[in-house]
């Protein structure tokens, strides 16, 4: 079996975005967010599972790092996991404070585009 810590570039880059991509369509435009942060250049995106799983050493560089957690709803597990696990100084946004509604606002180019510039 390949050894894939090796390989993990978790917590590089200095500005790091992390989505709680849950199951629903506000999750996934956090997600969706997330990765267009990363190819627009303006921040790496990182694995928000590994701080759940909680992986030590990625844990200690994120902190060490310009962190933006994006939530799709109210219920925050993308906060609650990063405060479960010692952060303190990071920002945080949740989808729905944008006016988007859980389970009826679609992913669409549009949506994902609107969080986008309120950012």
């Amino acid at each position: 079996m390949e050894n894939t810590e090796e390989k993990c570039q978790c917590s590089t880059g200095s500005k790091i975005v992390m989505a709680c991509s849950g199951a629903s369509d506000v999750g996934m435009i956090s997600d969706k967010v997330a990765r267009a942060m990363q190819i627009a250049g303006k921040r790496k995106m990182n694995c928000l599972s590994v701080v759940g799983a909680g992986i030590e050493k990625s844990i200690t560089g994120f902190k060490q790092k310009d962190l933006l957690v994006i939530d799709g709803c109210g219920v925050a597990c993308g906060k609650k996991i990063l405060d479960q696990h010692g952060f303190t100084d990071y920002k945080h946004i949740i989808v729905t404070d944008y006016g988007l509604k859980k389970g009826s606002s679609p992913a669409t180019t549009d949506n994902v585009a609107m969080v986008l510039n309120k950012l």
